[in-house]
């Protein structure tokens, strides 16, 4: 897929925000050179997995994150030059099922910005669980 430019990716965010829907946005793919400098962090290869966003963890960003929202339009920078990865497990507390959560995290001037990405190995993509700035 032919990954969107970052005014592309923000126009999705802004319509994101005005809608009760649920769609899915393709952000970009995770290449070689950079699931081989995650593999030194954490021991997951990521290999072309999909990197994507839902309207409704925008609206989630919004609701929570209100001044960290112009970050989604720099995941896909964010996620190819991070400066640090890891990963959690956490009970998802509607299903109670346990998820893997990738946490990218990259430094902005004076703020490092967190990026928390789901993983989905079934589908092999990471999509957007939430973004702000860390205290």
């Amino acid at each position: 897929m032919k990954q969107p430019t970052k005014d592309e990716i923000c126009n999705f965010v802004t319509k994101a925000c005005s809608t009760t829907t649920n769609e899915k946005f393709y952000l970009c793919t995770v290449d070689l050179e950079t699931a081989l400098k995650i593999k030194k962090f954490i021991p997951l290869t990521l290999t072309n997995y999909e990197v994507v966003i839902t309207e409704r963890y925008v609206r989630h960003v919004r609701n929570g994150h209100y001044n960290d929202l112009d970050f989604i339009c720099l995941i896909p920078e964010l996620i190819k030059s991070f400066d640090s990865v890891h990963k959690t497990s956490e009970q998802n507390q509607r299903t109670k099922k346990i998820e893997i959560c990738v946490i990218f995290e990259k430094r902005y001037a004076n703020d490092i910005v967190k990026l928390v990405k789901l993983r989905d190995i079934f589908k092999k993509s990471l999509s957007l669980k939430t973004i702000f700035r860390k205290d």
